[in-house]
Formats: structure tokens, C-alpha cells, sequence
């Protein structure tokens, strides 16, 4: 069974999101607008997983994201983005490292970028218009996370919360 580790944002952020992916993201009807902390992974002992991610949510303080554009990483993945904001010291990639150690370490293809996906799985073309149609409006809106999900895979493709951890240093 496939896992992953993702941040939902607010119901309004979410609305907005879902307002562009519904036209240009082929896993609208997957999963909820996400922010990924852990890219889909396999694991054999879930409870030692889960124990590694309550032991690191307990430590880690509800903190806030920004989201202020809109980004590609277009020609390398055919994805368009909200970015997040983050500084170097940022909770998210804090976070993000802190998950991705212990029984969860897995090395990565790409760098870490905390963003929400708004198209992909489009021909490039395609991709860069709605990149060029979209970076033109403001997109700046913030959120509270103050939790992370767990998320499992289930045969038809879309994402279930398997447990939610809350943040509680």
C-alpha cells in the first residue's frame, strides 16, 4: 500500500485552488489541494512509521504558509504551482526534514519545494499558457497549519487520510 504525508490548507485556500485545478489538474478527483511533505512511499511496519511521526509532530509548533505565485517546474516536471514562501530556517522544510529521517529516509530526485499543484499531466504547451495566463493575477493568501496527514492509496487511485497529527511543540 502507497503512503504519503501532506498538509491540507484552509477550507477557503482550498476553494480557491480547487476553483483552477478542477480546468487543470488531472488528480482533481484524487486528493484535496496539498501541500506534499513526503512523496509516496511503501512501507512494512506502519506503526514504526506513524511512532516516528508522532515523536517529531510533538516537538514542532503550529506555524503559518504563504502562498504568493505562481510557478512552473516546467521543462523538467510538466507541473504549475502556487509557491510557498519559506525562508531557510521555515517550519515547513524543518518539518519536511525532520519526516524524511529514521525509518522515512529516502533520497530524493529533486529538492525539496513546499507548493500546492494547480496543472499537470498537460502537454507543455499547454502548461506554459496556463503558467503565462496565471502568473499575471495575485495569488497571495495564507494559512494556518497546526496539522499533517498521513494519507494511504486506495485501487481506484485516490488519496484516504489514514491518521492526522496534530503539532503540538
Amino acid at each position: 500500500m502507497k503512503y504519503g504525508i501532506a498538509i491540507f490548507p484552509e477550507k477557503e485556500v482550498q476553494d480557491r485552488v480547487n476553483s483552477l485545478r478542477m480546468r487543470y489538474d488531472t488528480h482533481y478527483s484524487f486528493i484535496p489541494p496539498h501541500v506534499t511533505i513526503r512523496e509516496p512511499f511503501e512501507v512494512e511496519d506502519v506503526k514504526t512509521a506513524v511512532k516516528h511521526i508522532e515523536e517529531i509532530t510533538s516537538k514542532i509548533p503550529p506555524f503559518s504558509l504563504e502562498v504568493n505565485k505562481i510557478k512552473t517546474f516546467l521543462p523538467t516536471s510538466p507541473v504549475v504551482y502556487l509557491s510557498i514562501e519559506e525562508s531557510e530556517d521555515s517550519s515547513i522544510r524543518q518539518l519536511h526534514d525532520q519526516i524524511n529521517s529514521g525509518p522515512l529516509y529516502y533520497e530524493a530526485n529533486y529538492k525539496f519545494i513546499p507548493h500546492i499543484t494547480i496543472a499537470q499531466d498537460l502537454p507543455d504547451q499547454e502548461l506554459y499558457d496556463i503558467h503565462a495566463r496565471l502568473k499575471l493575477k495575485d495569488f497571495t493568501m495564507s494559512f494556518s497549519v497546526d496539522r499533517i496527514h498521513m494519507l494511504y492509496q486506495i485501487e481506484n487511485g485516490t488519496w484516504t487520510t489514514y491518521q492526522t497529527f496534530v503539532l503540538k511543540g
